[in-house]
């Protein structure tokens, strides 16, 4: 009884640890897309010149949500009570 409280425990623990992580992911990502509208409507030359860094740095956002949620994968007790919590959250964010 007392393994599957501290599993729970655990699971609760990445949880919380991951919904931090994409809160900041997303903020991130906002910021940079905020940044570039902004840009866009001030100084186009220069947003033009940035495109291709603000993109690159949205895929590279992306690519450390992905790597986060790939980790997952060594913690299996944990993995599928997680993904799914967090995939719900993410879509509540969004």
């Amino acid at each position: 009884m007392y393994i599957l409280w501290m599993l729970g425990c655990q699971a609760m623990r990445i949880l919380k640890t991951l919904k931090r992580y994409v809160k900041a992911v997303q903020k991130d990502r906002l910021h940079t897309v905020n940044r570039y509208k902004h840009l866009r409507e001030t100084d186009p030359a220069e947003a033009e010149q940035l495109r291709q860094r603000m993109a690159e740095r949205l895929r590279k956002v992306d690519g450390q949500l992905t790597v986060a949620l790939g980790m997952l994968d060594r913690v299996p007790v944990y993995k599928k009570k997680v993904e799914m919590q967090i995939s719900e959250y993410c879509i509540n964010c969004l």
